[in-house]
């Protein structure tokens, strides 16, 4: 069997999907994958190149990390996600970010919102993807008649102090209710510190989007953030189908490849409320990190502080529906990502989900959407690649 290395800066955040579903796709094509973190190398990359004697490799990481292209001599490589001065190289094969796409589904996100100002807060315009994401959204703004200020460089990389003290005054000058598209989540974590700081409530003030969409990162923001998630285990996936194309015949034309996202994860960050207080705020932002654990109605009306009939009025009244209703929600989204990977089991899904029966489970599913668990996955198979 052939191997390919996994060339990784650090094995975190899109890292991890993407090598599931890199070797994924290797699974499909006979082909064994080995994941390599730089960082924790104690042998130069010509060294464990030597003892693995790979066919090829995928390349996920910036520039100034990963070893340089002439250390693989003539090994096939595929990038994922390579950053301006990779892509600048003649003759790259890549696999990227649909970043037009992502900020076409943040904008549609943000219009849904009674916003009429709007605002993008980018990493830098040095860095490609951020570049493009805010190009995208100012264009579709402008388009539809409105203006989008923009903070284009707000810090120095590294520093968050400085990003602070730069985003602070911007988040003061723009008129509210502002709408706020993050060109990623860590940017977006950054703006809800400063609003809280500046006493800007979100949503109200303001509704926030990021993107990358970790579901550890953003379900335990304050308010959980809304975040457009790109589909990292397709990029995995099609960066080994490349890569075989080119062991096969490396001197196949270079391509780059762009890799739609899934859709967006509505949080709180942008749920505009009719009546919302801190008690609903927080029992919402409860059951989106704890539903599929097991949480009960109760135990969000116990954490709401008053009694179970005034609890479910004032939830009711912001919602639109239920507490029972709000976290079967929550779990079936979770399902849902459960069932889009081929290699999950269905039976198992109801206990991950926090059902306390797979019978249940699955009635609630099929009245939800009219098809069985297993008859969904057949339908939106497709949608990974």
């Amino acid at each position: 069997m052939e191997t390919v290395l996994f060339i990784t800066d650090l094995h975190t955040g899109s890292r991890i999907p993407e090598l599931a579903g890199a070797r994924e796709g290797a699974a499909t094509l006979g082909l064994h994958i080995e994941e390599i973190e730089v960082q924790r190398l104690e042998h130069p990359i010509g060294e464990v190149l030597k003892y693995w004697k790979p066919s090829g490799c995928i390349l996920e990481g910036s520039s100034n990390l990963l070893p340089p292209k002439r250390a693989f001599g003539r090994l096939p490589l595929v990038h994922i996600d390579p950053d301006d001065r990779m892509l600048k190289a003649p003759g790259i094969t890549a696999v990227e970010n649909d970043n037009a796409s992502i900020a076409e589904i943040a904008h549609r996100e943000l219009c849904r919102t009674d916003c009429e100002n709007f605002a993008f807060v980018g990493w830098s315009r040095r860095v490609k993807w951020s570049r493009e994401r805010e190009d995208r959204f100012a264009r579709l703004l402008f388009e539809s008649g409105r203006k989008c200020a923009i903070l284009e460089d707000p810090w120095t990389f590294g520093n968050k102090n400085d990003f602070f003290e730069r985003l602070a005054p911007f988040i003061k000058s723009v008129p509210k209710p502002c709408g706020i598209f993050a060109a990623n989540d860590d940017v977006a974590s950054v703006v809800l510190d400063v609003c809280r700081e500046l006493g800007v409530s979100v949503p109200g003030d303001a509704s926030v989007v990021g993107v990358d969409d970790d579901p550890n990162f953003c379900d335990n923001l304050r308010p959980s953030l809304t975040s457009v998630r790109p589909d990292f285990r397709r990029a995995g996936k099609l960066a080994v189908e490349m890569l075989a194309r080119r062991m096969h015949d490396n001197s196949a034309p270079p391509e780059v490849v762009k890799f739609a996202p899934l859709g967006i994860t509505s949080r709180l960050s942008t749920r505009r409320l009719a009546v919302v207080g801190k008690r609903v705020a927080d029992a919402l932002d409860l059951i989106r990190r704890e539903a599929c654990s097991g949480l009960k109605a109760a135990d969000v009306v116990k954490a709401m502080g008053v009694t179970e009939r005034l609890a479910e009025t004032r939830f009711k009244r912001a919602v639109g529906h239920k507490i029972t209703e709000e976290i079967s929600a929550v779990r079936l989204e979770r399902a849902l990502e459960l069932l889009r990977d081929p290699n999950q089991g269905i039976g198992p899904i109801a206990n991950m989900c926090g059902w306390d029966t797979e019978a249940y489970m699955k009635r609630l599913f099929k009245k939800k959407f009219g098809m069985t668990m297993r008859e969904w996955r057949a339908a939106n198979a497709g949608r990974r690649g």
